[in-house]
């Protein structure tokens, strides 16, 4: 498929397309490092779209590579792509046809930076620098970045800015936050393991019973946010999942806990964690019994470069007006675009999709208005140009 030469218009029929991608993206959704027709059916449309270097790395993650006769900076555009292990209660007509769900806007964000993609390899010839467009798997499970960045490609290849945007249904349609600073949290998950003396539950004596001592950490760890960290920083620690015994008269031999940790600063993530820790060993030690913690999955806090998030603010106003660009108070989800964050400034733009009626992130009633897909196109595009100058 090709398109006009020269064609920086982005049209309604661009935008339909993308309205329509989004919509088959979302009716099959999946996992984490399993997104195998979600990486099939993106390379079949770069390739579609006259785009010849195209890579797989990371597993499913699919790397896109725009270069212009012009040298010039590289900048990396990333868009998400997996899905959720909730079963979808929308109603929508191209709802999941299997038991996941894009409940975070992944769908979207696919789209969009398809939608980029189709423009810049139609304006090739005036394209100055590289451009990469990235489609990375495995976010929700916070692995995917690591294992791209891990790469050789991404080690052999300087890059001068980062950007990347997400659907953001809590801000009205048609504005853009655009922070300064921090973004999203830090986001740890762990798991412990309580290693006990089981038996009966009518001889306690006998035992050393690790519902107990899985009991007593819980209760514990509440001190170390309220006591170790300050007021004027932001800490959670939360016990999602308590797995342990087997019938009402057993004390069981293993309990196993997990949780998240989440911060918007090095020094309060890296105390949450090592205070946890050492009150998981003291415990234990107290109870008699050995312990295991384990950080099963981790990123740090999503923060903006300044200059370059100031330098996003202009040249996205100039698509949506100044008044539009907002700023957005930090929200303690997690996300590993902040390690694509390391490879050079970056910056994440949240864009308003609200819907009335409809659930939030990571709930089976999400959804957002589609008509915010045309504003993220429109912004990643002025974005690109007006940092590259072509």
């Amino acid at each position: 498929m090709k398109f006009k030469e020269n064609s920086w218009d982005i049209t309604g029929e661009i935008i339909e397309n993308i309205i329509q991608l989004r919509r088959t993206f979302h009716k099959f959704p999946e996992l984490g490092f399993q997104e195998i027709k979600t990486s099939e059916l993106i390379k079949t449309l770069l390739k579609n779209y006259g785009i010849e270097n195209v890579l797989n790395i990371g597993d499913t993650g699919i790397v896109a590579v725009i270069e212009g006769d012009i040298p010039g900076n590289t900048i990396l555009l990333r868009a998400d792509i997996d899905g959720l292990p909730i079963f979808e209660e929308t109603g929508l007509s191209f709802s999941s046809e299997n038991k996941n769900m894009h409940a975070c806007g992944h769908d979207g964000h696919i789209s969009i930076l398809l939608g980029v993609a189709r423009i810049l390899a139609n304006n090739q010839k005036h394209i100055k620098g590289k451009i990469l467009l990235v489609f990375q798997p495995a976010e929700e499970i916070i692995q995917g970045a690591r294992k791209m960045i891990e790469s050789d490609f991404f080690k052999n290849t300087h890059i001068d800015r980062v950007l990347s945007l997400h659907i953001w249904n809590q801000i009205e349609l048609g504005q853009i936050a655009v922070n300064p600073g921090i973004v999203f949290a830090s986001a740890d998950s762990f798991k412990v393991k309580i290693f006990g003396v089981g038996g009966h539950g009518a001889l306690p004596e006998a035992t050393k019973d690790p519902i107990v001592i899985a009991s007593s950490i819980i209760l514990n760890s509440q001190t170390i946010i309220s006591r170790n960290i300050s007021p004027n920083k932001m800490g959670v620690l939360t016990f999602g999942k308590f797995n342990g015994g087997s019938a009402p008269n057993i004390i069981p031999e293993q309990v196993i806990l997990e949780g998240t940790i989440r911060s918007y600063d090095e020094n309060t993530r890296n105390t949450i964690i090592e205070r946890l820790e050492n009150l998981i060993n003291h415990t234990s030690e107290s109870f008699g019994v050995k312990s295991q913690f384990e950080i099963i999955s981790a990123t740090p806090a999503v923060i903006n470069d300044s200059s370059w998030a100031e330098n996003v603010r202009s040249f996205a106003a100039n698509v949506v007006g100044e008044g539009k660009v907002i700023n957005a108070e930090p929200i303690s989800v997690g996300d590993d675009m902040s390690e694509f964050m390391k490879l050079a400034p970056g910056c994440y733009i949240l864009i308003g999709a609200k819907k009335e009626g409809v659930g939030p992130h990571h709930n089976p009633k999400f959804d957002f208005k589609e008509d915010s897909l045309g504003v993220g196109l429109k912004v990643m595009v002025e974005v690109t140009r007006s940092f590259m100058n072509f």
